[in-house]
């Protein structure tokens, strides 16, 4: 019998070169690695992190010790319009956006899966994301890995459902020393290889100093102010330096409390804090929203959401509105960040819709 064909997106990582071999053991595999940067584009620091010609070198490296062709496609392009783009001109809002979630949406398992299904004529698209794809009574949904501390389907969560059918994670019931075992065990060179956990575009960590680069205009000083009194408390180094919940990097003087970044009017250039109290919500807003289950349906559910990947699953209720949707937790909420991803679980952990909180 002809094996189904799948194409492995492949980043040079010990997860994506074991979830090649897995489905090569029934499957007829074909590795695909993204070029997403101009190599003279490149800073020193970029060549050796996520997406840099060496993590091209070790994925082709796979692909010949596992004996499956390896292409590159190049979507620099694409990931400048919808990732880098978005990301700016967010974070120039006041916003702290999470442009992994976009780019699992809009180039991996969008403009990729279409690509790689007109280039090779193949339906299905694997990662070594730590994660599942369900299906039940004939509909998909996105789960939680079975490893609770690499579980990724927070960054998956805006991906389009008419895509779910097509879409494989190998490693969804593995947890990661199983996985490096596996790496280990067929000779994979990578095996040990160093995880990044850094923005691929901005390893170093400098915002401004990339906005700056792509020729943003970055506001300098500007002022500060205590939400609870309006007094005047001092000046901030510009806006984009600070999240909400931040606290180091503010240089108040003659400040006897601790104060957070509570609020960020880019607007006007100031910066709002507060005491630790003033960072707790139990409310949100979210715009953007993608939804896996029927809307009515949600309800019957008891829910769950996390409002950042590292944050803990938050038992909430749901209000569904044209456009929006509003998540009340049970418990206040520690700094709620506009720009980052609300995503709504039930109990089995199954993701039933997921917004941009705004």
């Amino acid at each position: 019998m002809k094996k189904k064909q799948v194409v492995v997106l492949m980043s040079g990582g010990v997860d994506s070169s074991v979830a090649a071999y897995l489905l090569s053991q029934s499957y007829s595999v074909i590795g695909v690695t993204l070029k997403l940067w101009a190599c003279n584009e490149l800073t020193e620091t970029q060549r050796q992190l996520c997406c840099s010609p060496k993590d091209i070198y070790d994925a082709k490296n796979v692909c010949f010790q596992l004996g499956i062709p390896h292409y590159v496609l190049d979507f620099s392009r694409e990931f400048e319009n919808y990732i880098v783009k978005d990301f700016c001109e967010k974070y120039l809002l006041g916003r702290t956006p999470n442009p992994c979630v976009i780019c699992n949406a809009k180039i991996k398992f969008g403009s990729v899966l279409k690509k790689v299904s007109e280039m090779f004529n193949i339906k299905y698209i694997a990662t070594g994301h730590y994660a599942r794809v369900l299906k039940e009574n004939n509909k998909f949904f996105i789960s939680k890995g079975k490893d609770e501390f690499k579980d990724q389907s927070y960054f998956l969560s805006q991906i389009s459902k008419e895509f779910l059918p097509y879409i494989i994670f190998p490693l969804g019931d593995l947890l990661k020393e199983e996985v490096r075992n596996i790496a280990e065990k067929v000779g994979l060179k990578v095996a040990r290889k160093k995880e990044s956990f850094d923005l691929c575009f901005i390893p170093e960590g400098n915002y401004r100093k990339f906005l700056i680069s792509k020729g943003y205009k970055v506001n300098n000083k500007g002022k500060i102010i205590d939400i609870e009194t309006g007094e005047f408390l001092g000046y901030h180094k510009g806006y984009i330096n600070y999240t909400i919940g931040q606290r180091s990097g503010l240089e108040l003087k003659n400040v006897s409390k601790k104060k957070y970044v509570v609020e960020i009017i880019a607007q006007e250039n100031i910066l709002y804090v507060g005491d630790e109290s003033f960072l707790y919500r139990d409310t949100l807003i979210a715009r953007n929203c993608n939804f896996y289950e029927e809307k009515e349906k949600i309800y019957e559910n008891k829910l769950f959401a996390k409002i950042r990947y590292k944050s803990d699953y938050i038992q909430c209720k749901l209000e569904i509105f044209d456009g929006y949707i509003k998540v009340k937790f049970l418990s206040p909420q520690k700094s709620i960040t506009k720009g980052q991803y609300v995503v709504v679980y039930d109990l089995n952990g199954r993701i039933l819709c997921s917004g941009e909180i705004s």
